[in-house]
């Protein structure tokens, strides 16, 4: 694998999809057609998720390992997103177009891939983090920061208020612990190599990056294959061997001699202290400032039960992941001011570990024939987990490689879901539901 600086210039792509759909919100706020359905908010935060991990699961080749294995090189991955320090750098995306298929082949689903905008980064070992599009001053925008001290979420996006015509700034509070992160760039890479490495060996070599220690993986996939139908020819995949971060990952469509995308972190720097104004994005000039309030209260998981008015299912194996956070609704707030939505309630939800790497499990009142809007327009497969409450009761779960995992199910008037970063992980943590002690 060849990685050198001689690349062509940096060049804007659109956001991705989390930001057009939030775009589309927010073209409601000001004035709402009475034609718009009604959307829940959980499925918004589904289709959410779908560009979170657009970066999903592959089946890399087989081959031999020279330094390490490849499992060696996804449980450092593991560590590397959910890293105890600070870490700052910036996000460069490179990209072109792929050239023509060749005749015969189909194409595959992100050889012209949505990927994040060039952006500076800063995370913060207690899950704060932010991501801030570069140039600063770029017309086009997608910014998000979440300071976990306070639990508020600040983003700008190029979209603009459609009655004043002036950037829209957004200030959400108290909210849905077991709602998909929006982290950043960096973060996603770390995502798409960990589910890269989850079936099946690679090569694996040591090399430097930017003067760390790193280790090289390079894997071609034949068409037919679900790599190659899902991310093109071949993948080349930097990783850093003292944290485990993903410094870059280079993209081939249909030649494996032409990379069609390269994304790189850049200008990595580890533990250095940080600041809460880390963690807000700055408020544009004359924007317009939205509140934003999910409505979720913190509370003791003992005064879930007289809140909720039920005894909520929490999980006894999370993988060794501690309870982060944890909070409850008696109602859901609309996603945005003024915009019209089925309204979720009494909603209990907890997310065990950080970052990335976290499961979670919300339960929130409802009906078995409301399980399939929950995993409308994805991959799934019935589930029956085999203990717990929802032994026997109906479900399902998504196997799109392109997502984390999202399990739901049905129990004695609630509506379960649970995420985690694997099918087999959501399925373990089902199974080890259990009613809540008071």
């Amino acid at each position: 694998m060849a990685v050198n600086d001689s690349f062509p210039t940096l060049r804007e792509l659109d956001p991705d999809r989390i930001a057009q759909r939030k775009q589309h919100l927010l073209g409601e706020i000001a004035q709402t057609p009475a034609s718009v359905p009604r959307v829940s908010p959980r499925a918004l935060l589904a289709a959410a998720t779908l560009s979170l991990a657009a970066v999903g699961v592959l089946a890399l080749a087989r081959g031999g390992a020279d330094t390490a294995s490849a499992a060696d090189v996804r449980a450092k991955i593991a560590e590397g997103l959910q890293l105890a320090e600070s870490l700052r750098g910036e996000f460069s995306v490179r990209t072109r177009e792929p050239g023509a298929r060749p005749r015969g082949v189909p194409g595959c689903v992100n050889c012209s891939p949505q990927i994040p905008l060039p952006a500076r980064f800063v995370v913060g070992a207690d899950g704060s983090f932010a991501s801030l599009t570069l140039p600063l001053d770029a017309a086009t925008r997608h910014d998000i920061a979440y300071n976990a001290s306070t639990g508020v979420e600040t983003s700008v996006d190029s979209f603009l208020d459609p009655r004043s015509g002036v950037p829209l700034y957004i200030r959400a509070s108290n909210l849905d612990p077991a709602a998909p992160p929006t982290y950043g760039p960096e973060a996603q890479l770390g995502v798409w190599v960990k589910g890269a490495l989850a079936n099946r060996d690679s090569r694996v070599r040591e090399t430097t990056f930017q003067g760390r220690a790193a280790w090289e993986l390079s894997v071609r996939f034949a068409p037919g294959e679900a790599g190659y139908d899902l991310y093109g020819a071949r993948i080349d995949v930097v990783v850093d061997r003292t944290t485990g971060l993903v410094l870059q990952v280079t993209q081939y469509a249909y030649d494996t001699q032409r990379w069609t995308s390269i994304q790189t972190v850049r200008k990595l720097k580890v533990g250095e202290p940080t600041i809460p104004a880390d963690f807000t994005v700055p408020r544009p000039a004359g924007a317009r400032e939205v509140a934003w309030d999910y409505g979720f209260r913190r509370v003791t998981v003992s005064d879930a039960a007289t809140i909720a008015g039920y005894r909520p299912l929490l999980p006894t194996d999370t993988g060794g992941r501690s309870l982060g956070d944890f909070a409850v609704a008696k109602t859901e707030n609309p996603p945005f001011p003024g915009f019209p939505v089925h309204h979720d309630d009494d909603i209990v939800s907890a997310r065990y570990g950080t970052g990335l790497d976290a499961v979670t499990v919300s339960t929130r009142r409802g009906a078995p024939d409301e399980l399939p809007g929950q995993v409308s327009g994805r991959d799934t497969r019935t589930i029956h987990v085999q203990q717990g409450p929802l032994l026997g009761e109906p479900g399902f779960v998504t196997t799109s490689p392109l997502e984390r995992a999202l399990l739901v199910a049905y129990h004695d008037g609630l509506l379960v879901q649970v995420s985690a970063p694997s099918e087999a992980e959501a399925i373990t943590v089902a199974s080890s539901l259990r009613p809540a002690v008071r």
